[in-house]
């Protein structure tokens, strides 16, 4: 099988800017979702941390949705903050509203910047796919 590309309307602007996808399907068995931020879709950045975080976790459901896949299909993330402890509760909170009682792998790093000024939070989720019947 083919890897194919998952995109979104909401990330074609990331696509043309960044030469960005945000996600590939894999061997028939695998998602693997390029890191989600919390930029709108207009490509702008809230200076709200919980706003910001908010977003971030529904650009990756708007991912998940794509594949077609659900929250539940979700075996592995890995986060990356700019100012991990000052925002980790925050974070976590968002997560659990995200993924209810199911808990993926989950790795939490602590970096300096990411890609566009003022993001303090990016996504990156590895997902089992749903078997098709």
């Amino acid at each position: 099988m083919q890897p194919q590309w998952i995109k979104t309307d909401h990330h074609k602007a990331n696509y043309e800017a960044f030469d960005y996808v945000p996600g590939v399907t894999a061997s028939g068995r695998f998602a693997f979702i390029s890191g989600q931020v919390g930029v709108e879709e207009d490509g702008s950045v809230s200076d709200d941390s919980a706003t910001q975080i908010a977003r971030a976790f529904a650009n990756l459901g708007e991912i998940i949705k794509a594949i077609p896949a659900s929250p539940r299909d979700v075996v592995d993330i890995t986060t990356y903050h700019v100012g991990l402890r000052e925002h980790f509760s925050l974070v976590r909170t968002e997560k659990k509203k995200f993924f209810g009682d199911w808990d993926p792998a989950w790795t939490a790093i602590g970096i300096t910047d990411l890609a566009l000024e003022g993001l303090i939070l990016e996504i990156r989720a590895v997902v089992l796919l749903p078997s098709i019947a």
